[in-house]
Parts: structure tokens; C-alpha cells; sequence
């Protein structure tokens, strides 16, 4: 589970908001809060915020059972998406270093160039 949790890391959550994910992922089904501050050893108050803030970005979703009791669980391919949002910001990253190390072979091709240029301007004055 630790593994998972930092594979979300990755992703741009906070360690908190990872495990508690993982936790929510292995599992396969809702949690209460109690259930949760028992499995992190967090506060139900800190869990709380935790679980706002995954339910921002529409990773967690609460659900009542029997209309009083909160459960919370993962929203249907919601890690998948997440990863895959996270791997395409990866890929945009990527192509931005490819370009601007092709502008750099290209600059540092023309420095010889250059180079020949001023060498025949200096003749021409």
C-alpha cells in the first residue's frame, strides 16, 4: 500500500491525501472516518479536510449508509484519470525539454557560422 501512496505522490498529492487514497484503493469499499483515522492514525478533523480536498479534485465521493452514517469511497476511474492527466502533463513537459534542446543544437551548429560571418565582415571593412 505504502507503494501505491507514493506512485500517487507522484501525481502531485500531498502524503496524507495519498495514503488515504491507497487505503481507500485497497480496500475496495467505503470507509467511515472512524474506520480511516484507525487505518492512517490520523484525527477525524484532519481526515476530514483530507477528504474535502480529494473530493475537489473528484477522487473520493461521500456516501450514507442507512441515511446517518458517512462512508467515503473512490469515485469510479478516478485514479486512472488521474494518472492519466498526470502522465500527459509528463508527456507536454517532455516535448517542451525535446524543443529546447533542439534550439540549443541548432544555436550551438550556427556559433561557427557566426564566427565565419564576422570574420568576412571585418575583412569588408
Amino acid at each position: 500500500m505504502l507503494s501505491l501512496a507514493k506512485l500517487l505522490q507522484l501525481t502531485g498529492l500531498s502524503a496524507t491525501a495519498a495514503l488515504v487514497l491507497a487505503i481507500l484503493i485497497v480496500e475496495g469499499r467505503p470507509l467511515s472516518l472512524k474506520e480511516l483515522s484507525e487505518k492512517t492514525g490520523y484525527a477525524k478533523g484532519h481526515l476530514s479536510s483530507i477528504l474535502q480536498f480529494l473530493e475537489s479534485r473528484k477522487l473520493v465521493e461521500r456516501v450514507y449508509e442507512k441515511r446517518r452514517k458517512l462512508l467515503v469511497k473512490v469515485k469510479e476511474k478516478a485514479v486512472s484519470n488521474l494518472l492519466r492527466e498526470h502522465l500527459s502533463t509528463l508527456r507536454e513537459m517532455i516535448q517542451e525539454i525535446i524543443l529546447e534542446i533542439k534550439k540549443d543544437i541548432v544555436v550551438a551548429e550556427l556559433k561557427p557560422f557566426e564566427a565565419e560571418l564576422m570574420k568576412v565582415l571585418k575583412v569588408l571593412r
